[in-house]
């Protein structure tokens, strides 16, 4: 109940927060790459089918200009062969039609954010002595490194703005100028979800 309570209000609250990270919190994961950082907080310990992923997390820039991260709903992916999910905050490319709101954070200093992830991932429900469940998370930050020509984005009122022309004008830019920082893994564990179909009785899985 209180990770469902905790999900739901990070859900209302969205993009900025005012309170930062707990780093003596045990389930925090840290990314570090060409000056700047990312420090994120899990509120959650399990995985399954269908996740939603309360998360915390600090950016700092310790660069010397400033940066700029698409407000972005973040995206998640699975990779069987490392079993970790990887819960992606910003964007690697701007949109065909709709360009998100920018948000930026000027040198040496840092921001927080709150976001709830949504993780869907589809495995066999047969366990065999090969089966393998997702047993990890991890985040990747994108962000723009130079924010010039990006003017038109950064600070608007709207979560995004429809311009078909602009979306290709900044498209090779954008290319260009996103950067990543990818955090440590955190361990986590896999559960089914109760199987809901007709003339199937409710049973969990064994844990990954």
């Amino acid at each position: 109940m209180r990770k469902s309570l905790l999900a739901a209000a990070l859900l209302a609250l969205g993009g900025c927060a005012t309170a930062t990270v707990d780093m003596e919190e045990p389930r925090r994961v840290l990314g570090t790459e060409n000056n700047v950082r990312i420090d994120a907080q899990v509120f959650a310990e399990e995985l399954s089918e269908s996740s939603r992923i309360a998360i915390a997390y600090d950016v700092t820039n310790q660069r010397n200009q400033t940066i700029a991260i698409a407000d972005l709903i973040p995206e998640a992916d699975y990779d069987p062969d490392t079993q970790t999910v990887t819960v992606s905050i910003g964007s690697e490319v701007p949109g065909h039609e709709f360009l998100p709101r920018l948000i930026t954070i000027p040198p040496g200093e840092k921001r927080t954010f709150e976001t709830v992830a949504r993780v869907n991932v589809i495995v066999s429900r047969t366990v065999t002595p090969t089966t393998r469940f997702p047993n990890a998370l991890r985040i990747k930050l994108n962000f723009l490194g130079d924010t010039s020509r990006f003017e038109q984005l950064i600070g608007i009122p709207e979560r995004a703005v429809r311009s078909p022309e602009l979306a290709e004008e900044l498209f090779p830019v954008w290319l260009e100028r996103n950067e990543t920082v990818f955090t440590n893994a955190l361990p986590m564990r896999w559960t089914f979800e109760p199987d809901s179909r007709p003339g199937r009785s409710p049973r969990t899985g064994r844990r990954g």
